[in-house]
């Protein structure tokens, strides 16, 4: 049996995960799970179908790294315009900004 490579503890066992981008599901796939910590491994053709899927939704290449602005009192950001159709946002739409934690900002569309 293999161990893990990340906690060299638990012993690696055939499973499934089901695999998230951006919270959207791209399914389950077969995968090796540590019996210790809990780490997924999957092969490269696996890692493929999961490329596939995300691209054929739409997600793949969504995130994106901006600068915060300022703009008069208040910091701005701006959203990307491939992330402002997927999300089918138009100006003048409402969002809901608030923090999650202390290092992630969430914007939800209402």
């Amino acid at each position: 049996m293999k161990k893990c490579p990340i906690c060299e503890n638990g012993n690696l066992q055939e499973g499934k995960i089901e695999e998230k981008m951006f919270g959207i599901s791209l399914g389950r796939y077969k995968a090796e799970l540590c019996s210790g910590c809990g780490e997924s491994f999957v092969d490269e053709n696996t890692m493929n179908a999961m490329e596939q899927k995300a691209r054929q939704l739409g997600i793949w290449g969504l995130a994106k790294k901006i600068k915060i602005v300022r703009s008069g009192n208040s910091l701005a950001i701006r959203i990307p315009a491939d992330i402002a159709r997927f999300l089918k946002l138009q100006e003048g739409k409402e969002l809901l900004l608030h923090p999650e934690g202390t290092s992630k900002l969430a914007i939800e569309v209402i």
